[in-house]
């Protein structure tokens, strides 16, 4: 085998565990995550978060608040939510495991905010 097919191998191994765990997030969120714990640096992310129709807004809204220390945005008759904040593999792993949730997507935050939407 050689090296290329290798990491190929490798590669499919690892998009399999992620599609497994992280069920409903964008993968190339989690890969940022995993370089940021490597290098020991915590960023702040830009979160676009789909929800299941007919949530309470106001609840989450505290919710997000509480946890995070910052306050997020509804789009889309309340099935949007955006949100900046710290981020990491084990907080991302509690949003995605919550049933509200159909999908996340997200990027690093910067001083002209978040790029990838």
């Amino acid at each position: 085998m050689s090296e290329v097919q290798d990491v190929v191998n490798k590669f499919k191994v690892l998009d399999s565990a992620l599609k497994n765990i992280f069920s409903k997030v964008d993968p190339l969120l989690i890969i940022s995550l995993i370089f940021d714990r490597n290098a020991n640096e915590n960023h702040l992310y830009t979160l676009a978060v789909i929800l299941k129709p007919g949530q309470d807004m106001k609840a989450i809204r505290q919710e997000v608040l509480d946890k995070t220390g910052m306050t997020p945005s509804f789009y889309l008759s309340g099935t949007k939510m955006v949100v900046s904040h710290t981020l990491n593999l084990d907080f991302l792993k509690w949003i995605n495991d919550r049933p509200d949730i159909i999908s996340i997507k997200g990027s690093k935050f910067s001083a002209a905010g978040s790029s990838d939407f």
